[in-house]
C-alpha cells in the first residue's frame, strides 16, 4: 500500500475554507487505497480564527493523525486589543487605519517571517522525521497558507530522501493583501527569498490555478514549467446529496465566506442601489454569511440598502450549504493584487457551481475565474461596469418572476469534484 504524509496547519476543529481542501482530499486518498498520515497542530495550541467542530465527523477513521505542540505569538495581539480575535483571511476583521492595528501588523510582518505560525516547524519537523523513518514514507505534501508550513517540507527534503510536493493554495508575495502587511525592504527581501527557495527545491509545486503557476514560474530561472501541476479546489458531492435544486426561494442574492475590504464589491452594491431606487417594487434581499469588513454596514446605509441586507456571521460548513440552497443567485467577489491581476481564487466558487445557482462574479472579467464560469455556464463576470451588473440583475429578476429555477448540477462541473482531484494527487505520490 502506498503511503503519504500530509502536513497542514488548518484541520478540524478549525473552520473556514483552508480546512476543506485536505479534509476532503485526504478522505478520498484513503478511500482510493492509500494510507494517509497527517501532521497538524494541537487545536489547543493553534491560532484558529473560527471553529467548526462539525467537520470532525467527516474525518476518515483510517487516517493516522499526529497532533503536535506549537508556539505562537498571537498572545501579543490579544494583549494589544483586549480581545481574543485572531486576524481573519485577508485581514477582513482588522481596522487597518488604527495605530494599534498598524503596530500589530508591522510586528507580525517584520518580526515573524514568513508568518507568525513559523515556530510550528520545529515540532512538526521532528514528528515528520520520526513518522517517515518508522513507516518508510516516500512522499510528503505540505500545504499552505500559512506559508511557513513549506519550510517544514524544505528541511525534510534537505535531510531525507523524499518526494516533496508543495501545495500552494494561494499566492505568496503577490497575494492581494500583501501591501496591507507593510513590509520593510529587508523583510520583503527575506520573504521573497523564502518563496523562491520553496519553489526551487520542491520536487513538484501544485497550484489551484494555472495563473498562479505562471506567477510562481517567473520567480527564478531555475524553475521550469514542468515543475507545476494544476489541481484546483473543488466540491464534495457528499455535501450535496440532499440538496434541493428546484427549491423555490425569495429573490435573495447570497455571499458566503470572508469579505475583505480589498474585494471589489462596490460595482455590485451600486447596481443593487440603482435597482432599488428605479424599481422599488422589486423585493431584493442580500445575505452575507461569514466575516465581512467593518465598513460594509456604513457603505450599505449610504446606498440606502441596509434594510435589504441580512448579516448572518460565520456558520458551520453544512449550514453554509443550506444557505446556498436558500438563495436564488450567488455573489462571488474576486480581489485583485497590485498588478491588477487575480490575487486569489475564492475556494467557495466550486460549491457555488455545485449548487447550480447563477453566479454573479465581480472581479477580472477576462481572468481565470471568468473563463471557468463561462466554460461551465455557471455564471456571468463583470468588472467595474455598474450598468452591466444592473442589467444582469434585471434579467435575473425576470427569470425569477417567470419561475425559472435551476434543476440540477451541470456535467461540466463534475470535473471539480474532490474525488477526481484526489485521483490527480494520487498520480504524484510515489
Amino acid at each position: 500500500m502506498k503511503q503519504v504524509l500530509i502536513i497542514t496547519y488548518y484541520w478540524p476543529p478549525s473552520g473556514g475554507a483552508g480546512v476543506q481542501r485536505w479534509l476532503k482530499l485526504s478522505n478520498y486518498l484513503q478511500e482510493q487505497g492509500l494510507q494517509v498520515h497527517l501532521i497538524v497542530p494541537k487545536s489547543s495550541d493553534a491560532s484558529y480564527f473560527v471553529f467548526d467542530k462539525s467537520l470532525e465527523k467527516d474525518i476518515h477513521p483510517a487516517i493516522k493523525i499526529y497532533p503536535t505542540t506549537t508556539i505562537e505569538p498571537f498572545g501579543l495581539y490579544k494583549r494589544l486589543f483586549g480581545g481574543d480575535k485572531i486576524p481573519a483571511a485577508g485581514f477582513s476583521n482588522v481596522d487597518t487605519g488604527s495605530f494599534k492595528q498598524k503596530l500589530s501588523i508591522f510586528i507580525r510582518t517584520n518580526f515573524f517571517i514568513p508568518d507568525p505560525r513559523k515556530y510550528w516547524k520545529y515540532f512538526a519537523y521532528k514528528k515528520a522525521k520520526e513518522i517517515i523513518k518508522k513507516e518508510g514514507i516516500k512522499t510528503v505534501i505540505t500545504s499552505s497558507p500559512p506559508h511557513s508550513v513549506q519550510l517544514i517540507g524544505a528541511k525534510l527534503k534537505q535531510n531525507l530522501a523524499i518526494n516533496w510536493i508543495a501545495d500552494l493554495r494561494d499566492l505568496w508575495t503577490d497575494i492581494y493583501y500583501y501591501p496591507v502587511l507593510r513590509h520593510t525592504k529587508f523583510s520583503a527581501y527575506l520573504d521573497k527569498r523564502y518563496e523562491r527557495k520553496i519553489l526551487e527545491e520542491a520536487d513538484k509545486v501544485v497550484t489551484v490555478s494555472p495563473f498562479f503557476a505562471d506567477v510562481f514560474s517567473k520567480k527564478s530561472s531555475k524553475i521550469g514549467v514542468d515543475k507545476f501541476a494544476f489541481i484546483p479546489n473543488g466540491y464534495d458531492h457528499k455535501d450535496f446529496q440532499d440538496f434541493n435544486y428546484a427549491r423555490k426561494t425569495d429573490f435573495t442574492i447570497c455571499y458566503t465566506g470572508t469579505l475583505s475590504k480589498e474585494y471589489r464589491i462596490q460595482p455590485f452594491l451600486q447596481a443593487v442601489s440603482q435597482l432599488h431606487a428605479n424599481h422599488p417594487t422589486i423585493n431584493i434581499k442580500l445575505r452575507f454569511v461569514g466575516v465581512v469588513y467593518q465598513e460594509l454596514a456604513s457603505e450599505l446605509k449610504a446606498l440606502n440598502l441596509f434594510n435589504n441586507v441580512e448579516f448572518v456571521g460565520y456558520v458551520a460548513h453544512s449550514e453554509s450549504i443550506n444557505y446556498l440552497e436558500d438563495a436564488y443567485a450567488l455573489l462571488l467577489v474576486g480581489p485583485l493584487n497590485e498588478a491588477k491581476t487575480e490575487g486569489s481564487i475564492p475556494a467557495k466558487v466550486f460549491e457555488y457551481m455545485a449548487s447550480a445557482r447563477p453566479i454573479i462574479y465581480i472581479g477580472k472579467p477576462d481572468g481565470f475565474m471568468a473563463k471557468m464560469l463561462a466554460e461551465t455556464e455557471t455564471g456571468n463576470s463583470f468588472g467595474e461596469e455598474v450598468d452591466q451588473v444592473y442589467n444582469h440583475l434585471l434579467m435575473l429578476h425576470d427569470n425569477y418572476q417567470s419561475g425559472i429555477y435551476p434543476t440540477n448540477i451541470s456535467k461540466a462541473v463534475a470535473q471539480f469534484s474532490r474525488q477526481n482531484q484526489a485521483s490527480e494527487f494520487a498520480k504524484l505520490i510515489h
